[in-house]
């Protein structure tokens, strides 16, 4: 069910494809990879209930944005998710572990755009880096005669962020102004950095499996992202939820989210009751599991990559 949806939604577009001499038409990466990445991102805001998060009923924890500055943040940044995927495509003659240079600039000119819609409200900052690592992974795998399925994208993230951590964490000096920064010198935690450098093992090893069991399982579309979301916030050591509410705040997610897991339902409703309450608790503690949102859309995101690896090719 989900594949048809992906596909017809896809196809809607005609640019997917560009044609080439004697009547061969090649798959547009870019457009593909883009397009993807920004449903990613409309799909996660408009997911609802999420506790402690922006969505349609509510603004979670936040009174500086809503639902209209997450959307036009997305569109914003659409352009940006397909140049991502072009800088791959073009940087395809260097090693993996050079990409991420190719890449940086484009994702400093996302977060100015990003800015400048919201009025310097930070909306997308970590999905910016997620989402662009895995439209630039797309890009080079293509234009390398690669799968760009997810296990293929993330040995390409990998290589690029390898030493990631160490140049960017262990390197920084102890008193710093960026969060990430400042957790890794309080509790050792490598955040957003070290996902990426060991190629997210909480999507792999959590998201993904939740997320596709889930489906399989007969859940609809909105249900199996709720689930995952779940299942992020149990395992994720979330430096968002760290740094508004401490590693006190960071138990209590986890521990509300897998008491959420465990707990039997008597229907869809009665789940989205739960939800609600949950969202009601984190809001009192001003908690905002954003990092754990940034990871359900590249989950989603790489799922659809699987499924077009598959049956989009050249033709």
């Amino acid at each position: 069910m989900i594949t048809n949806k992906t596909l017809m939604w896809l196809l809607d577009d005609c640019c997917i494809y560009h044609p080439e001499k004697e009547g061969n038409s090649r798959l547009n990466v870019s457009v593909l990879a883009g397009n993807l990445a920004y449903h990613a991102m409309m799909l996660e805001v408009h997911l609802t209930p999420k506790p402690g998060l922006v969505d349609c009923a509510n603004s979670g924890s936040h009174n500086d944005m809503d639902l209209s500055t997450f959307v036009a943040s997305c569109d914003a940044l659409r352009p940006f998710m397909k140049a991502f995927v072009h800088a791959g495509f073009q940087a395809s003659n260097v090693s993996a572990s050079d990409l991420l240079t190719h890449l940086r600039p484009i994702g400093i000119e996302a977060e100015k755009a990003m800015f400048a819609v919201t009025e310097g409200v930070n909306t997308h900052k970590g999905m910016i880096f997620t989402l662009g690592l895995i439209c630039g992974a797309v890009g080079w795998l293509h234009q390398n005669g690669q799968s760009y399925n997810a296990r293929s994208v993330r040995e390409v993230i990998k290589a690029c962020c390898a030493s990631l951590v160490e140049r960017e964490l262990e390197q920084s000096p102890s008193k710093t102004n960026t969060a990430g920064e400042r957790i890794f010198h309080q509790y050792g935690l490598t955040g957003i950095r070290g996902e990426a450098a060991q190629g997210y093992p909480t999507i792999f090893d959590c998201a993904l499996p939740t997320y596709t069991k889930a489906i399989e399982q007969g859940s609809s579309e909105e249900k199996a992202l709720s689930v995952t979301l779940l299942a992020l916030m149990a395992q994720n050591n979330d430096t968002n939820v760290i740094n508004r509410a401490g590693l006190v705040g960071l138990n209590f997610v986890k521990q509300q989210a897998n008491s959420l897991m465990t707990t039997s339902y008597d229907s869809h409703h009665d789940f989205e009751q739960h939800l609600f309450t949950m969202d009601r608790l984190f809001i009192e503690r001003n908690i905002s599991p954003g990092g754990s949102a940034d990871l359900l859309a590249a989950t989603w995101l790489l799922v659809q990559l699987d499924i077009c690896s598959l049956v989009l090719i050249n033709k």
